[in-house]
This record gives C-alpha cells, sequence and structure tokens, in this order.
C-alpha cells in the first residue's frame, strides 16, 4: 500500500482519496485531482483479497463485546430511574394504597378510590416527585390529615397543589384551559388528566388522534348556554365508535377546531348553531346537499323558518346511523316531526306490509317523498306517477271493471278511491301555466280578484273573469280533479278489496264530493294555497271553457246546456212537424191550383 498526494502524476491503478472517500481508476497515467493536502492510497489488489476477510472476521469478533460494553453502561443509568419510581416514601405509600379496593367515605357518602397501581405510577410524569410532593399535608404522623365534606370538596382541594409547580400563566395560556378554569362550576385538574397516571401532554397529542384528544373532555358532562338555552357537549364514545363516521376525526368536520386551536364562535341560539353545523356535511355530500336545496325543508329554512329541518335533525349528528337504519319503522327519521302521519301510515297497508315484514320492499316515507328532495304534498294532484312506481301494471287491471280508464285516472286521484270511510273528498280546480305546468302564483291570483288575502267564494262570474285577465298575454290552463279533503288523510290507504267502487259518489246530481271545490294556487314556499269557490260553478254556463276537460256525468252537469240540449231537439223536431202540418194544411188549396192549371191547358 503506497500513499501519494494531489497533483502527482501516478501509474495505472484504483486510487482512493482518504478524505472523500472517492475512488479513481487510472489506465494509463493521470495526474492526482486537487492539491498537495489531499491524500491518496494505493492499494493493490492482492491487497483487497486478503484485506476482506480480514476484516469481517474481526467485525464479527469485536461487535459481542462492543454490544456488552454498551450495555453494561447504560444498565446503571436504567437501575437509577427504575429505583427512583420506587423511593423509599413511594414504597412505604403503596405498601397500603397498592393494594385493590381501598376507598374513602365522605360526609355525603359518595366515596373515592385510594388504591394505586404501581405501574401506572411508574409511568407517571410526576413518579419522580414522591406521593408528599402533591399530597404535601399528609405524614406518617398526621395520616389521614383532614376530613372533607364531599367527594368534589377533597377533589378540588387536590387540585389545588397542581398550582404548585404549574403557573397561572403557564395554565391560562392553553385556551382550553382558560375557558374550563374561569367556569363557575371549574372542573378539578384530575377530571382530565387523571391522578397518579398522568402522561406528558406533548407525548399525549402526538400520540392520540384528534378524537381521542377532543374526548379527554367531552366524553365528560360538558354543556354550553346560549341566551338561557343549554346544550350538551358531551359526547357518548360509544355512540361515535358505532357511527359511520367512525373512521374520520373530529376536526374532519368540525375544522376550525385542532388540538392546538379551540375558538369560541357566537350564535344567537342553540339552532343557529345546529343549523351551522349542519353545513359541514356538504363537503362531503355535496349531491345530497343539492338535493335539500330543492326540497320543501329547505325553502322553509331560507323563507326564516329556523324550525325546518336541517341534515343533523334527520341523521343525527355524533351517532350516524348507517342508510339502511332509515328504511326500518324503529330507525325512519320523518316521524319526529310528522307523528300524526306516519301513525295513519302505521295502519295503512303499507304500514302493516313493513311492520310484519310481508314484504321487504313495502314503501316508506321515503319511497314516495324521497329522502334529501322532499316536494310540498298537494292535495290538488294525484300521485299516480307515484303508485305506479310500485304498481305499472294498474292501469290495465283497472281496465278489466272500469269505463273510461284513462279519463278516471286523469281526474280522480287514487288516494279518492283506495282511502275508504267518511273522510271528506273535494274538487280541486289548479290554475297552471300552459307551458311549464306549474302552479300559478297565490299573489298573481289574488291581485286579480283584487280582494286580496280576503277572498270569499269565488262566484261563476269571478271564475270566468279570473281565466279570462289570466289568459291575457300567456297561456294558462284550468283543470279539475277528485281528492281528499286534507292531504294527511291519503296515508290511511287499505287493501284493494276495500277501494271505494260506489259510482254514484261522483255520478249524480247531489253527489257529495261536488259540494266542496277549492281553487289551487302556489305559495310562496312552494306549497298549495286554496281559494274556495261556490260549488254552483261547476254547472254554470261560465265553467264551459275553463272546465272543458273536467265534466262528470251526472256531477257536473250544466243547465244551461240542458236548456240548450232541448231547444236544439226541439228544433229539429219541429222542421218536420211543422212542414208536414204546414202541408196538411195546405194541401186543398194546392190541389185546387193543380186542377185550375189542368184546365187551363185544356181549354186553349
Amino acid at each position: 500500500m503506497f500513499t501519494y498526494v494531489g497533483g502527482r502524476t501516478v501509474e495505472k491503478g484504483t486510487y482512493w482519496n482518504l478524505s472523500s472517500g472517492d475512488r479513481i481508476d487510472v489506465n494509463g497515467s493521470a495526474v492526482l485531482a486537487g492539491s498537495s493536502e489531499e491524500r491518496y492510497v494505493k492499494l493493490p489488489k492482492a491487497g483487497v483479497v486478503i484485506a476482506g476477510p480480514l476484516a469481517g472476521l474481526l467485525f464479527s469478533v469485536v461487535a459481542p463485546f462492543l454490544f456488552l460494553v454498551i450495555m453494561l453502561a447504560l444498565l446503571p443509568r436504567t437501575v437509577h430511574a427504575s429505583g427512583s419510581l420506587l423511593n423509599e416514601e413511594a414504597q412505604t405509600c403503596l405498601s397500603c394504597h397498592g393494594t385493590p379496593g381501598m376507598t374513602m367515605t365522605f360526609g355525603d357518602k359518595s366515596t373515592v378510590s385510594l388504591h394505586v397501581d404501581e405501574q401506572h405510577f411508574k409511568s407517571s410524569v410526576h413518579s419522580t416527585m414522591g406521593c408528599t410532593g402533591c399530597h404535601s399535608d399528609v405524614s406518617m404522623d398526621t395520616h389521614p390529615a383532614a376530613k372533607y365534606a364531599t367527594k368534589q370538596q377533597f377533589l378540588l382541594h387536590l387540585a389545588s397543589a397542581c398550582r404548585t409547580c404549574h403557573a397561572d400563566e403557564q395554565v391560562m395560556a392553553n385556551p382550553l384551559h382558560k375557558r374550563a378554569i374561569t367556569r363557575a362550576n371549574a372542573p378539578p385538574c384530575s377530571d382530565c388528566h387523571g391522578s397518579h397516571s398522568i402522561r406528558n401532554v406533548p407525548t399525549q397529542k402526538e400520540k392520540f388522534s384528534s378524537t381521542q384528544y377532543c374526548l379527554t373532555c367531552h366524553s365528560h358532562e360538558l354543556s354550553k348556554t346560549i341566551n338561557g338555552e343549554s346544550i350538551s357537549l358531551t359526547i357518548d364514545e360509544g355512540g361515535l365508535r358505532s357511527s359511520v363516521h367512525k373512521n374520520h376525526g373530529c376536526s374532519d368536520c368540525h375544522t376550525k377546531y385542532s388540538m392546538d386551536s379551540h375558538p369560541q364562535p357566537s350564535f344567537e341560539s342553540i339552532r343557529e348553531l345546529s343549523i351551522a353545523a349542519s353545513d359541514a356535511c356538504m363537503r362531503c355530500h355535496f349531491d345530497k346537499a343539492t338535493q335539500h336545496k330543492g326540497s320543501i325543508h329547505a325553502r322553509l329554512l331560507s323563507d326564516g323558518n329556523r324550525k325546518a329541518p336541517v341534515c343533523a335533525d334527520c341523521h343525527g349528528s355524533h351517532k350516524v346511523g348507517p342508510k339502511a337504519l332509515a328504511d326500518t319503522m324503529g330507525g325512519v327519521p320523518c316521524k319526529k316531526c310528522h307523528q300524526d302521519i306516519f301513525a295513519a301510515y302505521q295502519g295503512s297497508v303499507h304500514g302493516l306490509a313493513k311492520s310484519n315484514g310481508q314484504s321487504g320492499h313495502a314503501p316508506l316515507c321515503s319511497s314516495c317523498h324521497y329522502a334529501h328532495d322532499v316536494k310540498p304534498a298537494m292535495a290538488s294532484r294525484s300521485p299516480k306517477d307515484v303508485c305506479m312506481g310500485c304498481h305499472p301494471d294498474i292501469a290495465t287491471a283497472h281496465q278489466k271493471w272500469l269505463p273510461n280508464t284513462e279519463a278516471h285516472f286523469d281526474a280522480v286521484a287514487c288516494t279518492a278511491c283506495h282511502v275508504p270511510g267518511d273522510y271528506k273528498r273535494s274538487i280541486y280546480l289548479r290554475l297552471t301555466d300552459g307551458s311549464s305546468g306549474m302552479l300559478l302564483s297565490d299573489t298573481v291570483v289574488r291581485k286579480i280578484l283584487e280582494t286580496g288575502q280576503k277572498v270569499k267564494d269565488i262566484t261563476p262570474e269571478k271564475l270566468w273573469s279570473l281565466y279570462q285577465n289570466l289568459n291575457k298575454g300567456q297561456s294558462v290552463k284550468m283543470s279539475g280533479m277528485v281528492s281528499l279533503k286534507d292531504h294527511r288523510q291519503a296515508h290511511y290507504l287499505a287493501p284493494k278489496e276495500k277501494a271505494v267502487r260506489q259510482c254514484e259518489w261522483c255520478h249524480s246530481a247531489n253527489a257529495e264530493f261536488f259540494k266542496s271545490v277549492s281553487m289551487t294556487v302556489a305559495k310562496s314556499d312552494g306549497r298549495e294555497s286554496s281559494i274556495d269557490v261556490d260549488s254552483a260553478s261547476l254547472g254554470s254556463v261560465y265553467a264551459m271553457v275553463p272546465l272543458n276537460q273536467f265534466y262528470v256525468l251526472g256531477g257536473t252537469r250544466i243547465r244551461a246546456m240542458d236548456y240548450l240540449g232541448a231547444a236544439m231537439v226541439l228544433g229539429g223536431l219541429a222542421v218536420p212537424i211543422g212542414h208536414g202540418t204546414l202541408r196538411l194544411l195546405t194541401a186543398r188549396l194546392r190541389r185546387s191550383r193543380q186542377q185550375q192549371g189542368k184546365g187551363g191547358r185544356g181549354h186553349a
């Protein structure tokens, strides 16, 4: 082996830079890089072959001894640290307090455990302090030192020891601590941090997920008061872990909150807080949020009805169940607000099938009304399209016994016949835009009627005048529908065997259904608004043009048409009868003229 310096000309061989470790292969002759301070070594090939195995043998012999030396060097420190956890004072205390089941009873009969787990105490951040570091008023001569009326009084006394080491400035710098400590019923330190197994806080933040960290406080009894209203901030960990969001951390929804940030937003009411919290759902469920924006619920909310449901009202907040839960009788959320309607549904043919398990596909609320895109219920419109979604062959089945089936399906709501009993029916006159098919605005119609919000019965003359005015410059259609008086009663659907089949209920001069007539228009929130119509309008000549598609034999008889028909029949009969009578009366005269005519021609 030979040593060389930078800048020197060398012959063929392999050179190693001792400073950088670089290898240089020289094939002929070359100048080594660097100045004279750079040192190179040339190792013969034979030396490499010999040095490799020798180095490996040396490492295998030396390595075990090196490991043993390191362990022996560290062992004294470990033994010393372990021994510090169980110093003489701690061993003395644990000789009693290490026994499970030790308790202390206070004046109010409440108890607290006095058992200290040795392993937990060893791993505590306070293990080196010994017992009297916190229990400064306890000694072997005076033990126990004091009596306490309640467990809370005892815990608050112990919490005061924490301030000995943790200054107020340090504690109040943490916004979570500041908020908790300044409360009137501030909890003792041990409620969150524990007592004899306290870990280092930075280690907790690194080890815990955001959920575990938040539950340090929110698994306890917490509440918030806004303008006199109180809301619980306690989270049931079991419910949270069983939620469909169990794999999400708290900050995934509460984005402004973290282990280092805990803002205190202000709200006017608890309801406003709930509405604002539901906005978090939109980030993951954008499609459902878009559907909800077109619903009656969202419309009511935007119009100022703060009781209208938002996401958390139906799905919950921290214990969100799976989608399938909402398709059960027990888990359907609609019954929270619509108890009376749900009770009617339970007794219906659909509800009984769902409850008895007779049909796994029996419709529930969302089957007809949808889950997020909930539209306003309209008594003036038949749920025909919804019904035929599950009963596609129902029109064919009706054709076997119901004359003019198509006309019946267009003018009679399914519920009018399939909800038996004494529930009142009504005739609804729908005013719709000729191009879009949407109900006309309540404001527009009432303005034309010129009576504001005090509209009473619409007389036949008013009906015709309204129809004329609405069709100036646009196309407006008026149609009729036989339906239930109260749309909520549509949920009392009975089996088909009990359906109404009395034709005379509609097709008779004194049909009960035709004594109640309403005109339906749309309010600003999309729901129906009704204006009473004089039932005589259905039989008036003024309804001939507006309601030319709604005519019920025997039920909407127009007297003027009867008179006109009678006149047409009598007029038709009068022509031949009058003609025949006239010919009879003039028969002799006509014969006389004929004879005179013949005599005159013979004379000539």
